[in-house]
């Protein structure tokens, strides 16, 4: 290939980055706090099997607040490190918009760590633009509270609409 041909792709890579970076730079960040029941099988490697359920409020950074609820399966080894987690979250916010989220992340303690949550349904009516947002999540977890951060990369027409 010529340096030529490579100098033109190089181009065009740094564009699309630039042009996608532009479309999707807005960010609506999510905290929020939860108290968690586990239920749970230890077997006999001591690994476990976790059913939780979590019920907790919620606050947005473009000014909505609410409840959520979530129910999942988290696969636990003997070393407490995840090897599977599977959690939805519904959240109602002050306008009775509810919004489904799937959690997932593998290989970190249960107690902390980070990982991807996916928005799969949402009775919002900006639906179409919302289904499959990822967001980045961090969570800490001491004795039965969670506490969590997110990071929701949207693009700046879905944020302006959202912010009206």
């Amino acid at each position: 290939m010529s340096k030529l041909a490579m100098y033109f792709k190089k181009l065009i890579f740094i564009f699309t980055f630039l042009f996608l970076n532009h479309l999707y730079s807005a960010e609506i960040i999510i905290q929020g706090n939860s108290r968690v029941v586990y239920n749970d099988f230890t077997f006999t490697d001591n690994s476990k099997y976790i059913i939780i359920n979590q019920e907790g409020q919620w606050t947005d950074s473009i000014g909505n607040y609410g409840a959520s609820e979530c129910k999942g399966l988290i696969k636990r080894n003997d070393n407490n490190i995840i090897d599977f987690l599977d959690v939805i979250c519904q959240s109602t916010n002050q306008n009775n918009v509810v919004t489904w989220r799937k959690f997932e992340r593998t290989g970190s303690e249960i107690g902390r760590g980070v990982g991807v949550s996916t928005i799969i349904d949402t009775t919002s009516k900006y639906k179409k633009q919302l289904i499959g947002t990822k967001c980045n999540y961090a969570v800490n977890r001491t004795k039965d509270m969670v506490f969590s951060k997110a990071v929701c990369k949207v693009s700046d027409e879905l944020y302006k609409k959202l912010t009206k």
